[in-house]
């Protein structure tokens, strides 16, 4: 009785121990690593109205111009790497009765949880994945820009563009740099099922004391609309 006593138990800790493997395997396939973030499908488009400032006090502009761009996702198509990626175009116009005109032809990849987009021959690193806060990655790891080093913020917060809500979106903090006389600051705001939706880039310079800048360029993309065509 014993021995059948000893093989018994030894038999329910052998199958506890499978039941348990079992479950992490489930566990680990069903794991949302949240890739639609960088919204990579297939004929899936934003658009966005763009909003461009420039300054210049020695010219004496301060001028503002407004357009609107247009991505799209496209087929396959080999990156600068030879890998097979997605063909990511940019189209461009001046206002909703102008066609759209092709600017761009880029490419975007997901790859070992990483989300990139050669942009201007540039791999950029946008996303890494799963967003978390404490996560921090080199942007330009893989061009000649130099390092800069960025995070994530306001993981799953709901945010609003021109009437179109967003219920889950991450901000990237790009750049946060500020002095008496310099003012830098980038960030991009990732939707899910959507990618990019709100984007903003300022290089300026102030005169000391001076609230108002003197030279540089601001740029803000807002998303319009988005869906599959």
């Amino acid at each position: 009785m014993e021995k059948k006593a000893i093989k018994y138990i030894a038999a329910l800790s052998l199958l506890s121990v499978v039941f348990s493997l079992a479950s992490c395997k489930k566990d680990e396939v069903n794991l949302d690593l949240q890739h639609d973030y960088f919204g990579l499908k297939e004929k899936a488009f934003v658009e966005y109205k763009v909003t461009y400032m420039f300054h210049d006090s020695l010219l004496g502009k301060h001028d503002t111009i407004n357009y609107f761009i247009k991505t799209v996702v496209a087929d396959t198509v080999l990156d600068n790497l030879g890998r097979v990626a997605q063909k990511f175009y940019r189209y461009q116009r001046k206002d909703n009765t102008k066609p759209w005109v092709v600017k761009d032809l880029w490419s975007a990849i997901i790859v070992d949880n990483r989300a990139e987009l050669v942009e201007e021959n540039q791999r950029v690193v946008k996303l890494v994945f799963i967003p978390t806060e404490d996560k921090v990655w080199d942007m330009n790891a893989f061009n000649g820009l130099g390092k800069q080093e960025v995070t994530y913020s306001g993981i799953g917060e709901s945010r609003s563009y021109n009437g179109l809500n967003f219920g889950e979106t991450v901000t990237v903090e790009q750049e946060d740099f500020t002095t008496l006389i310099d003012r830098r600051r980038a960030y991009e705001v990732y939707a899910k099922g959507v990618g990019m939706v709100y984007k903003v880039q300022r290089d300026l310079k102030y005169k000391f004391g001076s609230p108002k800048p003197i030279k540089g360029e601001e740029y803000f993309y807002e998303v319009v609309n988005f869906g599959v065509q």
